[in-house]
C-alpha cells in the first residue's frame, strides 16, 4: 500500500508539472502575440512614437520586395504622417518559445490606401526578443509564395 501511496505521489507530481509548464508556454504564447500585435498596430498607423519601445535599436525587417530596414531609426524614419498604410498584419499560425526569444509563422496581409493594386498576401517569419522583461520586435523577413514550376530563378536554371 505504502508503494502504491508513493507511485500516486509522483505521478500527481509529474501531471502537475507538466501541467504547470504547459500554462507557462501558453502565457509566453499570449505575451508574444500581443506584442506582435501592438506592433503591427503602430506599424499600420505609421506611429513612429508608439513603435518606439516595441523594437529593438538593432532590429531589421527584410520586405518581400528586397527592401531592408536595418535599425530602429530606419524604420522610424520610414512612419510618416502620410501613411499609406490601409492594412497591414500577420495571422499567426505557428509560435516557437526558444527562452527569451520567439519566432513567428504566419499570413502577412498588406494593402494601400486607395491603391487597389497595391495588395498582398504574403508568408512571414518574425522574431521577438525578451529585453528587461518585455517582448521586442527583432526581425521580419516576407516572401511571396510561388509555385516552384512559377519560380524566375529555377525558369533562369534550366
Amino acid at each position: 500500500m505504502k508503494k502504491l501511496l508513493t507511485y500516486f505521489t509522483i505521478a500527481t507530481v509529474a501531471v502537475t508539472s507538466a501541467l504547470t509548464i504547459a500554462r507557462a508556454q501558453e502565457t509566453v504564447e499570449e505575451e508574444v502575440l500581443a506584442a506582435q500585435k501592438r506592433f503591427y498596430q503602430a506599424y499600420e498607423s505609421c506611429d513612429a512614437e508608439a513603435m518606439e519601445p516595441l523594437v529593438t535599436d538593432d532590429m531589421m525587417y527584410l520586405h518581400s520586395t528586397g527592401g531592408l530596414q536595418n535599425n530602429k531609426t530606419e524604420l522610424l524614419e520610414s512612419l510618416t504622417p502620410d501613411c499609406f498604410i490601409e492594412v497591414l498584419r500577420v495571422d499567426v499560425d505557428s509560435v516557437r518559445i526558444y527562452g527569451d526569444a520567439a519566432v513567428l509563422f504566419g499570413d502577412l496581409h498588406f494593402k494601400g490606401k486607395d491603391t487597389p493594386k497595391v495588395q498582398a498576401k504574403l508568408r512571414a517569419s518574425q522574431i521577438f526578443v525578451k529585453q528587461d522583461g518585455r517582448w521586442l520586435f527583432a526581425s521580419n523577413s516576407s516572401m511571396e509564395p510561388v509555385p516552384l514550376d512559377t519560380s524566375i530563378r529555377l525558369a533562369e536554371q534550366q
